[in-house]
């Protein structure tokens, strides 16, 4: 569509010139018969179309550098999208391989269960090893701080083109998960909870802390 514009303003130019020249008296008549009409007319064209298209060459080549360059960066967007994206999918395989990893229950030799049985509640936790409790939740609680650290520089540098919102609610479920058990992760989680929930919320500074007031994510 472009050359097609620029194409029908080089001929409106070179139309508009030749259209002038004669209504400027440049013939004596439509077709003139002496030389030295014609030299002067080529020195016209040449001194009055030749700049007017070299003006619209240099537009369109400007023109064709910023179409280039506006390619160049979406596909700079869509490559750091993809990279922002195989971080995210990582971190959450990841978290769920914690979660869904075996862990040595105190109902009898050989029983097992998962972290993600206790953190919903199927099996109680005191039911299950209080130390290896403890180390597994930990080890999830610094996954999740890495996932959300990744969706929050995923909002600051990926254009609203791309969707947050999976990211996002993958993240906050897992966040629900481990806040009523936050005491197995020491004195300091509360702060690492409320630095989650901030990230996810696309929030970067609180009047106070409100993410251990809230039950889940949508409340």
């Amino acid at each position: 569509m472009a050359v097609i514009v620029f194409a029908l303003l080089g001929l409106v130019v070179l139309a508009g010139t030749l259209a002038a020249y004669h209504w400027l008296g440049g013939f004596g008549s439509p077709f003139s018969h002496h030389v030295s009409d014609w030299a002067n007319f080529g020195t016209y064209v040449g001194g009055v179309a030749g700049p007017l298209l070299s003006f619209l060459a240099l537009i369109a080549v400007v023109w064709t550098l910023r179409l280039q360059y506006a390619l160049l960066e979406r596909d700079r967007e869509r490559q750091m999208a993809d990279r922002h994206v195989r971080w995210l999918e990582a971190v959450y395989k990841d978290m769920q391989d914690v979660l869904h990893a075996p862990l040595v229950t105190t109902l009898g030799a050989g029983a097992v269960t998962s972290i993600h049985a206790v953190l919903t509640k199927e099996v109680d936790v005191k039911a299950v090893n209080s130390v290896f409790f403890k180390t597994r939740i930990a080890e999830l609680m610094g996954l999740l701080s890495q996932y959300c650290e990744a969706v929050a520089l995923y909002r600051d540098n990926i254009t609203a083109y791309f969707d947050l919102k999976i990211f996002v609610d993958r993240g906050a479920r897992v966040l629900d998960l481990i806040k009523p058990f936050n005491a197995a992760l020491g004195t300091m989680s509360p702060i690492t909870i409320e630095f989650c929930d901030m990230h996810l919320r696309g929030e970067r500074s609180r009047k106070e802390p409100e993410a251990m007031k809230r039950r889940t994510r949508r409340s």
